[in-house]
């Protein structure tokens, strides 16, 4: 019997460990383009191309090309495996733009129209749910203060500094709310590293960046997508202090520049 039990305790673990060893799981990616016949693009108008034909592709954060798809009657698939644990952020390029994106089990949906949506999945809706709501936010303080502006100025007033310092005040509370919210909401997914970069965009410095991190969870600390940003961070500041960096003309492909 005891053996009969350390058989059974033995097969138990090799099947957990084939079955952690074996962990794939589809995704597909389909995309829309619908875009108008024109769009605005300064002060004047554009025609908008067709995208059949064109390409839309998928890369890492070293802008290596992890997959591509070609555009046919204004539509897109990609497909395949998530064969690790943890889900993994890709840059979703097309001729209409760039776009972020969670790569991760189950049906990923992208509209082109011609600002990008994702949706479909966790981490994406999360993560879209910030943007619209910010844009929303940003949307309404602006009318917001135009309307008031504009009345105020009809009589003849302006608004004062401290005026100004109390609506920007309120706007900061009120993204910080929605921010922390969405963060609440998608503890169990990647959208809540890209909630935590928002509430601390204003940093100065991968010092202050790391600051803000150290209040939150060692799977914020080190998601990829924060690393991402740290690592900017401290790029930036290295090439910064570096007084003896010159302007290398050969990465154009000269020789050297005329005066």
């Amino acid at each position: 019997m005891k053996r009969n039990r350390i058989l059974l305790f033995a097969l138990v673990i090799s099947l957990a460990l084939l079955s952690a060893c074996k962990y794939e799981k589809p995704y597909t990616i389909t995309g829309t383009f619908d875009l108008p016949d024109q769009i605005p693009f300064g002060d004047t108008i554009i025609d908008v191309p067709s995208m059949d034909g064109t390409w839309v592709y998928l890369l890492d954060f070293d802008n290596q090309l992890l997959d591509s798809a070609q555009v046919a009657d204004n539509t897109f698939r990609i497909e395949g495996i998530v064969d690790k644990r943890e889900p993994y952020y890709v840059h979703f390029v097309s001729q209409m733009g760039d776009a972020l994106i969670v790569v991760e089990p189950g049906d990923i949906e992208v509209t082109i129209n011609p600002d990008i949506t994702v949706s479909g999945t966790p981490s994406n809706d999360g993560m879209t749910d910030l943007e619209s709501a910010l844009d929303e936010l940003n949307s309404e303080t602006y009318d917001y203060l135009a309307t008031l502006t504009d009345s105020l100025r009809a009589l003849g007033i302006e608004l004062t500094d401290d005026e100004q310092m109390e609506i920007a005040e309120r706007y900061r509370v009120s993204m910080e709310h929605i921010i922390d919210s969405i963060y609440d909401a998608n503890k169990d997914n990647m959208a809540a590293a890209y909630a935590v970069l928002m509430r601390h965009m204003n940093v100065n410095s991968a010092e202050e960046l790391e600051e803000a991190l150290s209040k939150y969870p060692k799977s914020i600390r080190e998601n990829a997508l924060v690393q991402v940003n740290l690592r900017s961070w401290r790029e930036y500041e290295r090439y910064d202090d570096d007084d003896s960096i010159t302007f290398d003309p050969s990465i154009l492909g000269v020789e050297e520049l005329d005066d």
